[in-house]
């Protein structure tokens, strides 16, 4: 109990407001919300590992819901659409979480290391909600006391990154993070589908040639690709570009028509109802609607 609260507060003292934050040791990052969101937040999420720690939260992601709170963690294998929302949190104790981004390199050097362990090719998605093992939070815990002797960072921070690596292989998820990071495995084929879509979501589409990138039927792809990310693969191009033309509206200051050109579109119409019709707002007013909330 005592060495939760200490947790808490230096999770508070890192994050003293709600936001995001991010820090010296990469891909680490703390989230604090101190109400309940009335306001789904939508994006798109890459590969992470997530340790609850106070309050609750529901994310949905490939259109499953997972529900989480202090005590358990949320395994992301790959880069998936989530729609998140705080169910639990007050001022007086909000809702925190540690989230570390999955070092894909690091996850295959480790795998490389257990060549007996044999991924499950049909059935173990790169999803999971668990009850965190204690050996991983204590990792994460002196992780983030390393905010508090930043002069430590650069040499302890990547062996505790890498021990965390090491036990999330060697632990039940092991075998989901196995999924995306095995070549030969559905989720490995259809992780590699979406980092093409990531890389070429300007370009038109054509089914045939992504399948044959990742060495599947066209049938087969296309069915394992909903079954994961509840999408298909047109639809979840679709929200790359509309995410990335969210992102160049709000960070560098381009207009509705002039975003959905640089992402693919060929119509500004097409993209101001589809735009509309995925985020609930037109370009415009969505901008200003966010940019109000954040000022």
């Amino acid at each position: 109990m005592a060495e939760t609260e200490s947790l808490i507060s230096a999770l508070l003292r890192h994050a003293p407001e709600e936001g995001n934050f991010t820090y010296p040791i990469e891909g680490l990052w703390i989230v604090r919300r101190n109400n309940p969101t009335t306001v789904i937040e939508r994006c798109m999420v890459k590969p992470i590992f997530l340790v609850s720690v106070q309050g609750k939260k529901r994310s949905v992601i490939g259109g499953v819901p997972y529900e989480y709170e202090a005590g358990q963690s949320l395994l992301l294998g790959m880069h998936l659409p989530t729609d998140s929302t705080v169910l639990k949190a007050s001022p007086d104790k909000p809702y925190c979480s540690m989230i570390m981004g999955l070092d894909a390199s690091l996850i295959t050097q480790l795998i490389a290391k257990f060549p007996e362990e044999k991924a499950d090719k049909q059935k173990s998605l790169a999803i999971a909600c668990t009850k965190t093992d204690p050996a991983v939070l204590e990792a994460f815990t002196r992780l983030v006391k390393l905010l508090d002797t930043p002069e430590h960072i650069q040499h302890l921070a990547p062996l505790i990154i890498r021990e965390i690596h090491y036990r999330l292989l060697t632990g039940s998820l092991g075998k989901h993070i196995r999924a995306t990071y095995t070549l030969g495995t559905q989720s490995n084929q259809i992780a590699s589908s979406i980092t093409w879509l990531e890389n070429n979501y300007k370009a038109p589409l054509k089914i045939e040639k992504l399948a044959k990138y990742v060495k599947m039927p066209v049938s087969t792809f296309h069915r394992n690709f909903k079954l994961i990310t509840s999408f298909s693969p047109l639809q979840f191009q679709k929200q790359l570009r509309l995410f990335e033309a969210q992102r160049l509206m709000l960070t560098e200051g381009m207009d509705a028509v002039t975003a959905s050109y640089e992402v693919g579109y060929e119509s500004p119409t097409q993209f101001n109802r589809e735009y509309k019709r995925f985020f609930g707002n037109s370009p415009a007013k969505d901008v200003k609607n966010i940019l109000a909330h954040v000022s």
